[in-house]
């Protein structure tokens, strides 16, 4: 995935975007710019993403190989922000792409009904690093957030990311038509 556009879109962001609040990120300064799952649609207004979005979609595109973009968001964590678990069945897969160094990723399988509070649970993990046994954990994976390198997660797991102060990534989510 070429970073250019989404560097100049995350700095174009900070620089002229008030930051929203979303349940999804307690605390985190989020800038949403394109959402289906509200009713009318929600496509941000601001020029650079109107001039930005073409090229963006085509990118997340390339990665993942559906139709529809459904949600793009920047999120900048702080010390007290969190990520609480998403992932859902409607909707198909999951990208995050890291534009800071830093955080990480918990993938938990969906396929349980207390599967969300198993991710629920993650969210307190301190240093999931020094946990040798993710792959005992029911299926969980873990791994290190790092800069420019995207995840792609299905629609049958939970994510939960575990952010470190001026964590930053972009989340999609896509949806087959």
């Amino acid at each position: 995935m070429i970073r250019e556009p989404f560097k100049k879109l995350s700095d174009n962001a900070l620089k002229f975007m008030t930051p929203q609040r979303l349940w999804t990120y307690p605390k985190a300064d989020v800038y949403l710019f394109y959402s289906l799952s509200q009713s009318p649609p929600y496509n941000c207004s601001a020029p650079f993403w109107r001039n930005a979005r073409e090229e963006i979609f085509h990118e997340l595109r390339s990665v993942a190989g559906h139709p529809t973009i459904y949600y793009l968001a920047l999120v900048k964590h702080n010390e007290r922000s969190m990520h609480l678990p998403t992932g859902q069945k409607d909707v198909s897969d999951h990208l995050y792409f890291p534009m800071t160094e830093g955080g990480s990723i918990i993938a938990t399988p969906n396929t349980e009904e207390n599967s969300y509070l198993s991710a629920c649970k993650d969210i307190g993990i301190h240093s999931p690093h020094l946990v040798p046994n993710w792959d005992e954990r029911g299926g969980k994976m873990w791994k290190r957030l790092h800069q420019y390198q995207h995840i792609t997660r299905n629609e049958n797991e939970l994510v939960v990311i575990l952010p470190e102060p001026d964590t930053m990534y972009f989340h999609a989510v896509y949806r087959d038509d």
